[in-house]
């Protein structure tokens, strides 16, 4: 392996970990510090925007260029791609832990192989069809931790994962077509204030019973500098070294790092099915990542 791409492994690797991991920080303060899932979603959407935009105005982007040019495609990133992952990503997390919520939401390849194969009109390949079976086969065997038909985790934790994995699976189509224009910075910051508003409105904050300390601000500061801004920098700096199919297989890693953070920090016991579970569906990213 060249200098240079071990250096974009490397990166992309790092990236997908403090993704992954920042989803622990945010089941801390909604399981540990008492914050509820709309508060905490709320603020980081906001402080999320806040920061991108300085990063916009650093580079001397036009702020307003996208809502300018590109209206009706902005609201639906903003609504059906950010909004309809988050929400139903921290609600996944709510109801069962960040390690099954990050994994179930990597069905995204498999739900977005769908898409493309109902537009393009055409069956799937032999590679394609292992991949859409591993995925099926991977939330089975979380979803049951091999008990046969009865679920092991809740109903709500399930269905809001896999709604999660749409909304994911959107977000990456409608980014696709932005991305291609403006930054991921002017992008991600109009879609996360859109998605603030959209949580002011329709799912207000709840501010009872939420413990503020130095580890609230500690776990928001995970989640907003860590996992969001240089998560975004480091990932796509990667992109600068390795091909973009490599860097949508290592990604993958994400769902990695996130079972090894809630296994030995947040207490959460994960057995053999579970991981043989994550393992199926870190398989399909891959194979869906690779071209040919």
């Amino acid at each position: 392996m060249k200098k240079d791409q071990r250096h974009g492994v490397m990166l992309v690797l790092i990236g997908a970990a403090l993704w992954g991991s920042s989803s622990n920080s945010i089941e801390y303060l909604m399981g540990h510090q008492h914050i509820a899932w709309q508060t905490v979603l709320l603020i980081r959407m906001a402080i999320t925007a806040l920061c991108f935009f300085a990063v916009c105005v650093a580079r001397k982007e036009k702020l307003l260029a996208p809502l300018k040019e590109r209206p009706l495609m902005m609201a639906k990133f903003t609504f059906f791609g950010m909004y309809l992952m988050q929400v139903p990503f921290t609600l996944a997390i709510f109801y069962s832990n960040a390690a099954t919520g990050t994994v179930l939401q990597y069905l995204m390849p498999a739900i977005l192989l769908g898409f493309y194969l109902l537009k393009e009109k055409r069956s799937p390949s032999r590679r394609e069809t292992m991949a859409v079976v591993l995925a099926i086969l991977g939330t089975t065997l979380i979803a049951t931790r091999g008990q046969g038909a009865s679920l092991a985790i809740s109903k709500e934790a399930l269905f809001w994962g896999i709604v999660s994995a749409f909304g994911m699976a959107l977000y990456t189509a409608y980014a696709a077509d932005l991305l291609t224009v403006y930054s991921c910075f002017l992008v991600i910051g109009w879609g996360s204030l859109g998605n603030a508003l959209l949580l002011f409105f329709l799912n207000p904050p709840v501010w009872e019973g939420a413990i503020w300390d130095f580890h609230t601000f500690l776990a928001f500061s995970f989640v907003i500098v860590l996992g969001t801004i240089i998560a975004y920098s480091v990932y796509l700096e990667s992109t600068k070294y390795i091909p973009a199919s490599e860097t949508g297989a290592l990604a993958a890693f994400e769902p990695l790092s996130a079972y090894a953070i809630s296994i030995l920090f947040m207490g959460n016991h994960v057995g053999a099915v579970e991981m043989a579970g994550a393992a199926c569906i870190m398989t399909m990213v891959i194979m869906l990542s690779r071209k040919g």
